[in-house]
């Protein structure tokens, strides 16, 4: 996705623990984001419109949403960038979640463990700015079709 504001690229990190969020914050602007933080699920409705970021960055359990619940709020504000879920939770509710976030047409990037590894952060981010990101997508959907949110035939 090319950058609408000057070359640099946007990424806003979603997380409700500001540790965490900083330290995707501090990794993103070595890789030469511009970012912004938010803390809760609710703020999505007023920043992305309005900001535009190309990459989200997403912690799944934030205290004012319910499951998937962000997951669907990207999808009422049209987020079309890239989306990295980072998560604390077990590898199966990381994987369900980007399953939901796919079937519900966002660009699923990644899903990753918390503590995240810096490098492998560094890494895809840099990736998405060089839009080197086929292998991740084909390795997303080459996913078995039968997730509970894959569309009925």
């Amino acid at each position: 996705m090319a950058s609408s504001n000057g070359g640099k690229y946007r990424l806003l990190a979603v997380d409700d623990d500001k540790d965490s969020t900083d330290l995707v914050v501090r990794n993103a602007l070595r890789c030469g984001y511009e970012c912004f933080s938010v803390y809760d699920a609710h703020s999505l409705h007023g920043i992305i419109p309005h900001w535009r970021p190309h990459v989200i960055t997403l912690d799944l359990c934030l205290p004012d949403a319910k499951r998937f619940e962000t997951i669907s709020m990207l999808n009422a504000v049209q987020f079309s960038g890239d989306l990295i879920i980072i998560s604390g939770q077990p590898d199966w509710y990381r994987r369900e979640a980007a399953d939901f976030a796919l079937h519900s047409g966002l660009r699923v990037t990644a899903d990753l463990p918390k503590p995240v590894q810096i490098a492998e952060l560094r890494k895809m981010l840099t990736n998405i700015k060089a839009g080197l990101l086929q292998s991740l997508l084909d390795q997303y959907r080459s996913r078995p079709p039968d997730s509970p949110y894959a569309p009925k035939p």
